[in-house]
């Protein structure tokens, strides 16, 4: 038997099950594919403040109370805690290269808050918790949700009524298709559709797993010190906590559940004969517990790799970009069409605007101009953050000196573009696109900026200069931080 529906969506990860619950609870006949099961192990898992507001914002708008509780640390704990999350105070940087001991408080260091309190503060998602819980809920709303369907073909081509071919059981037909399997992005595979990946700039890799007894680095990092510099103005440990290496940097994201999410991220030469090596020696500093490093290894040496499986998982290169709009019946969700990098925590962020914008296509009577704009916003905003994390790889590898400096005012450009934007959604206003890639100005602020990141000027003269050109969006007093730390970036 052939059965109809209004919307089949492949793949249910969080921004899958939200959106067919969605649209579920407006009515409409819909078909959740995954060719996996849950519970599973995934990465991007760390939350931001643009990611909890859009996500409050889905809750408020259909009347999903549980979306709203998960927006923040304190009201997810109390009405939620089944389900594992870590808390996220903000972000946390240590630069370990050439040693990571401090003449002074800052010198290679910076903590930057993204919330005012513990109870108001962002989250890190533990996926197989959360994935599952919302592909539950989907199920509770009347989804027809199914696990472990591969789709083996489709066929877009009757515009009204596309045919979605399973591996096992009879085929079914929807009006609409909405590709949300990620990496996998099973549309583009089947429709021999190529990806468009060479006009993006940041090329990386990375290695990663999940642990177990990961000590805190916040509390040797203070004893080395004899103070309490990782503790202010939160405990560097409630962050996205980076470490910068000689080889990239580190991601270390503290679940409330003993576990650790941890990855080497590391950027890849030109010489694509040597990306084999560079990806190989992530994976061993992860194997070997950090060895080389003495104070990496202390807080790893006595940990044990849990998830997933045995083994560290790998990835290649990160970077992947596809035209979102397959066909006129045919979407990508925005972490299907593009996955940038880890480095300033996009990812949530990106999934849940493209849940809103994709509920507004699929629920309007006549989305082919929404379908236009969605197109263009998600392109925009893929090269736009390509941009920022690509001038911050570069100043993190600036010279033989490595410099500090230049990459924490990298970082500054970033976390501009993030509170402008959270400052716009605040107020009520539903930015065109993210991160200010619908500001002119402040896109040419970032080539601008990545120009002197480039450039031959001492640290200072960059630091002025990146000072002055996001002036006109620096409200949170970036680049006045004393010690490079900062307390009142938060917009919650």
């Amino acid at each position: 038997m052939n059965k109809r529906f209004d919307v089949a969506i492949i793949g249910s990860g969080f921004s899958g099950s939200i959106l067919a619950r969605i649209l579920a609870s407006r009515g409409r006949r819909v078909a959740l594919l995954d060719a996996a099961r849950h519970p599973r192990f995934a990465i991007g898992e760390s939350s931001t403040p643009i990611a909890d507001l859009l996500l409050r914002r889905l809750g408020q708008q259909y009347g999903l109370a549980d979306l709203e509780n998960l927006s923040a640390y304190g009201r997810w704990r109390q009405t939620l805690p089944e389900l594992a999350c870590g808390m996220k105070r903000g972000f946390s940087y240590f630069d370990h290269r050439r040693w990571n001991v401090e003449s002074q408080l800052g010198e290679r260091s910076l903590i930057v808050a993204a919330s005012p309190t513990d109870s108001n503060s962002d989250t890190h998602w533990y996926r197989s918790d959360v994935d599952a819980y919302l592909f539950r809920k989907a199920l509770d709303a009347g989804v027809d949700a199914r696990e472990d369907v591969s789709v083996t073909s489709l066929d877009l081509s009757d515009s009204a009524q596309s045919r979605i071919h399973l591996a096992s059981g009879d085929p079914i037909t929807a009006a609409f298709v909405v590709d949300a399997s990620g990496a996998a992005a099973v549309s583009a595979r089947l429709l021999g559709v190529a990806p468009i990946t060479e006009r993006l700039t940041t090329k990386t890799c990375a290695a990663y797993a999940h642990f177990r007894g990961v000590e805190s680095y916040s509390e040797l990092f203070n004893s080395i010190h004899g103070d309490r510099r990782a503790s202010q103005p939160f405990d560097a440990d409630a962050a996205a906590q980076h470490h910068l290496i000689d080889d990239g940097w580190v991601w270390m994201l503290r679940m409330n559940n003993g576990i650790t999410s941890v990855g080497v991220v590391s950027p890849l030469p030109g010489d694509a004969s040597t990306h084999h090596d560079t990806l190989q020696r992530a994976t061993r500093a992860l194997n070997d517990r950090f060895s080389g490093d003495a104070t990496l290894n202390r807080v790893f040496r006595d940990s044990v790799l849990v998830a997933p499986g045995s083994a560290v998982a790998t990835i290649g290169r990160i970077q992947r970009l596809h035209d979102p709009v397959v066909a006129t019946n045919c979407l990508m969700t925005p972490t299907t069409a593009a996955t940038i990098d880890p480095l300033h925590s996009t990812g949530i962020a990106h999934a849940l605007a493209g849940v809103g914008r994709l509920a507004d296509i699929l629920l309007a009577n006549h989305p082919g101009e929404r379908i236009g704009r969605y197109r263009a916003s998600i392109l925009a905003e893929a090269c736009h953050v390509d941009q920022m994390i690509a001038m911050a790889y570069r100043a993190m590898k600036y010279s033989s000196l490595h410099s500090f400096p230049r990459f924490v005012a990298s970082c500054m450009v970033y976390f501009a573009a993030a509170i402008a934007c959270e400052e716009r959604i605040g107020r009520g206003e539903m930015p065109g696109r993210l991160w200010q890639a619908d500001d002119e100005a402040f896109v040419a602020a970032v080539k601008q900026s990545a120009n002197v990141i480039d450039s031959d000027a001492d640290d200072g003269e960059v630091v002025d200069q990146l000072r002055n050109l996001i002036a006109p969006w620096n409200t949170a007093g970036l680049f006045e931080g004393d010690g490079n730390r900062y307390a009142y970036t938060a917009t919650k």
